[in-house]
């Protein structure tokens, strides 16, 4: 829950705590003093203060209710049947693994992925996309063929599943690399 999520349920809890005592004071007969004190609300200030918090508690509210009806967006996630049944994996955590073994190939300085995943009457369709930063001086269709082998065989060994295409776009090329002089 976010941040905002739960001021939003803390206020809504602490007016609806007040809300319940002022009814219960209420039904047995005790709160006569509170209504007394609201018909006789003569000065500005204290209307403003009652209109304020009329206004912030309708506000909080609508909140409430937008916060309920939201619909959670969830993680997509890719079926692959096994021998042993079915195995579900979730998009991000097919791109962690694509990150992961492009990040091991020597000379990429930064990458990031993305995956587009489908499936046909056969089989998952996988698509991998991969930005990556790579250090000058180095063989750009090298690096590329070797990240594309290493990501292929690491997502085919660990979750059963072989790329449909992974393609490999240099957005970078790093700096030059700092060395320190020993003498």
């Amino acid at each position: 829950m976010k941040v905002g999520d739960r001021l939003v349920s803390f206020l809504n809890a602490v007016i609806l705590i007040f809300v319940s005592i002022v009814f219960f004071l209420i039904v047995i007969g005790q709160a006569g003093f509170i209504i007394d004190y609201l018909n006789n609300l003569q000065t500005g200030r204290e209307l403003i203060w009652i209109w304020s918090i009329s206004f912030i508690t309708l506000l909080l509210g609508f909140l409430s209710l937008a916060m309920a009806l939201q619909r959670r967006r969830e993680e997509p996630t890719i079926t692959h049947d096994t021998q042993f049944g079915e195995v579900q994996i979730t998009v991000s955590a097919i791109e962690s693994l694509a990150l992961r073994s492009t990040k091991q190939v020597k000379g990429v300085k930064d990458a990031h992925v993305g995956i587009r995943a489908g499936k046909n009457e056969l089989n998952v369709l996988l698509d991998v996309f991969i930005e990556i930063t790579v250090f000058p001086d180095l063989s750009v269709p090298k690096i590329s063929e070797e990240i594309r082998t290493k990501v292929n065989d690491y997502i085919l060994e660990t979750v059963g599943i072989k790329a449909n295409s992974i393609q490999v776009f240099v957005t970078k090329v790093a700096g030059e690399i700092s060395r320190t002089r020993v003498e």
